[in-house]
């Protein structure tokens, strides 16, 4: 499994992607910043965070 260490969250970010390095146990991101997509998004359902990296 690859080790993720958070320095620190996110202010004003909360995470439901438990399986992704940069997700906390307290449900925040960890991540340097993020990325949003997708540049065509008209609705909030076609947004994603491209940020996100799958645990291993």
């Amino acid at each position: 499994m690859e080790n993720h260490s958070c320095e620190k969250p996110i202010q004003g970010i909360l995470c439901d992607a438990k399986q992704c390095i940069h997700h906390t146990e307290d449900d925040r991101c960890c991540a340097g910043a993020i990325q949003v997509g997708y540049k065509s998004a008209c609705e909030c359902n076609e947004t994603a965070c491209t940020t996100f990296k799958a645990k291993n």
